[in-house]
């Protein structure tokens, strides 16, 4: 099919369904060109452009495994512009789960807290199966060797003729004849998971489940939250010291850190909002007299330097009636002003008539 913007053109079919045509997908390959800086390898490199919304690693893995080993595939979505990477160690450790990365707060260490640490928050479950792509997205799929490469890039001129059929998820790519005799053909199982399968309505089914996670689950997370928070609030000398280490990230969800004082003594963030440091009776921040900010010892050294001033604050001209009040009020103050220099006028000229006898 030649060549488009320096492209090659590889086609592949998707399964056909009943009583139907089975789809194609033209997917653009070339080899990757990169600066000397560039993290991946030259010469053994392949940009894939147009990628299928299913694909995912283990989809474009089985593809191009008959062109040879694959060591390490990147997807970029093109819409989110997010890089999933998968880098292994050895082309045999296929058995890992080998599509995006939808929950990476499971992965969190857990364990028993120190004693002077606080408890940590128990991860929720994914909230979603497997993102799809949009269009236009990219791949870089990096090969054992050179020799891969070059196979690689002789699999478009073999699909103009006959496409590649594209890898079903959850099912082991079947023996084809096409594949080069420097590719792997030992039996694999499929590198997938149970949410790769979901197309159409399944998936959405599958997604409509996942966003309403058990109530164990839910309220585990919501405990451990509440009691890293309660623990932080107990020890604000911990948190103090984890500032005063460099570590920005710990008294997230804890509190804001404040910057800059206003001209009644109100602190202040970085974007010149106040931080609500007590709540009412009613809980206006959910807080009691122990609420805090996160704030840094030299800000707090600032505050000891500026007393905080404690002064009422009411709203004015914030409804209609106080602003036509107001009006009312200075014209009435105008009318009287103009009636006090009426008479004193009046008098002025009163005293200054000219008198000849």
């Amino acid at each position: 099919m030649g060549t488009v913007a320096g492209f090659e053109v590889l086609r592949v079919q998707y399964a056909r369904v009943a009583g139907k045509h089975a789809p194609i997908h033209n997917m653009y390959v070339r080899p990757h060109h990169g600066a000397e800086t560039d993290a991946l390898p030259g010469g053994r490199t392949l940009f894939v452009v147009n990628l299928p919304p299913d694909a995912t690693r283990g989809t474009l893995r089985d593809l191009f495994r008959r062109a040879g080993a694959v060591e390490s595939i990147a997807v970029h979505d093109f819409r989110a512009r997010k890089e999933a990477t998968d880098e292994d160690a050895d082309e045999d450790e296929d058995d890992e789960d080998d599509t995006f990365d939808a929950e990476p707060a499971a992965r969190t260490e857990r364990g028993k807290p120190g004693k002077n640490a606080p408890p940590r928050v128990h991860p929720l479950p994914a909230l979603a199966p497997h993102a799809l792509l949009t269009t236009g997205s990219s791949a870089h799929i990096v090969f054992l060797d050179s020799s891969s490469l070059e196979r690689a890039m002789q699999l478009p001129a073999r699909s103009a003729s006959k496409p590649y059929a594209w890898p079903q998820p959850g099912k082991e790519r079947p023996h084809d004849e096409s594949d080069d005799e420097g590719a792997s053909r030992k039996p694999r199982r499929p590198a997938h998971t149970h949410a790769d399968t979901l197309v159409g309505l399944p998936f959405l089914l599958e997604r409509y489940r996942m966003l309403r996670p058990d109530h164990a689950q839910v309220k585990r997370h919501v405990d451990s939250a509440i009691a890293r928070h309660t623990w932080i609030r107990e020890h604000p000398q911990w948190l103090l010291e984890q500032r005063m280490a460099g570590d920005k990230t710990t008294s997230a969800g804890v509190g804001i850190e404040g910057v800059s004082v206003g001209p009644d003594g109100e602190l202040l963030d970085a974007d010149g909002f106040t931080i609500v440091q007590k709540g009412n009776k009613y809980g206006r921040s959910g807080g009691d007299e122990n609420t805090f900010a996160a704030i840094t010892p030299e800000f707090e050294e600032m505050l000891r330097q500026q007393p905080e001033k404690k002064k009422s604050k009411e709203l004015t001209d914030f409804y209609r009636f106080q602003f036509r009040e107001k009006k009312r009020q200075q014209f009435a103050a105008l009318r009287a002003q103009f009636e006090a220099d009426k008479q004193k006028i009046a008098q002025r000229k009163a005293t200054m008539r000219f008198k000849p006898y």
